[in-house]
């Protein structure tokens, strides 16, 4: 087996996007021409498990994001009952949304992993006072994901700086944390000087080889080390049989490959997989 036919004993993906099916081509629509680049499928829970069957995965993360406060309640509603045997659905905040620690329980009684949030599209900096609730009830209890770095269609201002995400981890020590695109998309410079080594996770979604080559992303792993990275892809704009061939090619051990092909989000999500 050349390493570009790696395949791992298991394979989560904890980083992709569906939407239901009356608004998932809007909504894909919409994303595709904000960000310039086609998606590899339909961003629905078929199109999701389709790929999901070609390339192996076992389970996947699927991670809503609300840009309103009133889409909340709807979309965690939405969440939980999407929840599947294969898929781990987390649940969505946004910081204007009054009683974001009410909601945070909520989310944990019913039964739900972790939440998204993207400080770029809530237009919100990851450690503002607002969201300070949320992650206090969130410690001990829920996964927080977090986008963090730039965008695809790059923008004037980012809100999601891993400093700002350092300072988080600081007032919140007790806190699940993964940040996602190797710590910051776009923003390797300050990933390695705010985020690595910290008691943390990244997940490996959305780092084409033209935005960020093998040896810096080696480097990346190595330096935060392969126990605290979860591959991802962030479907519909990535696809996991090309990023496990890249993860596969990657001049990693046997072992760092496996637990950041499956292990680490075993760990994470509570999953039986041995």
């Amino acid at each position: 087996m050349t390493m570009s036919e790696y395949r791992p004993k298991h394979l989560v993906d904890f980083h992709t996007h569906a939407f239901p099916e009356k608004v998932a081509q809007k909504a894909v629509a919409a994303l595709g021409a904000q960000y310039g680049v086609s998606p590899v499928a339909k961003p629905t829970l078929a199109g999701l498990l389709a790929t999901m069957d070609d390339a192996g995965v076992d389970l996947s993360v699927v991670a809503p994001v609300a840009t309103r406060p009133d889409q909340v309640r709807s979309i965690n509603e939405w969440a939980v009952q999407t929840n599947a045997e294969r898929v781990v659905c987390f649940g969505a905040l946004h910081p204007d949304l009054p009683d974001l620690s009410a909601e945070v329980d909520r989310v944990a009684d019913s039964g739900l992993k972790g939440v998204k949030v993207q400080p770029n599209f809530q237009e919100f900096v990851p450690d503002d006072r607002r969201m300070w609730p949320a992650y206090q009830a969130a410690e001990g209890r829920l996964i927080v994901l977090f986008h963090s770095g730039q965008e695809i269609a790059p923008l004037d201002h980012v809100y999601a700086q891993p400093a700002a995400l350092a300072k988080v981890k600081d007032m919140f020590p007790g806190l699940t944390m993964v940040v996602a695109h190797l710590g910051g998309y776009l923003m390797w410079e300050e990933v390695r000087r705010h985020l690595l080594g910290r008691d943390l996770y990244f997940d490996s979604s959305y780092c084409p080889r033209e935005k960020l080559d093998d040896e810096t992303m080696l480097d990346l792993i190595r330096s935060h080390g392969a126990r605290r990275v979860v591959f991802a892809t962030d479907f519909p704009w990535g696809a996991a049989a090309r990023d496990l061939a890249r993860l596969g090619s990657l001049p990693l051990s046997e072992g760092e490959k496996e637990a950041i092909a499956w292990q680490n989000s075993r760990d994470l999500l509570g999953l039986s997989l041995s």
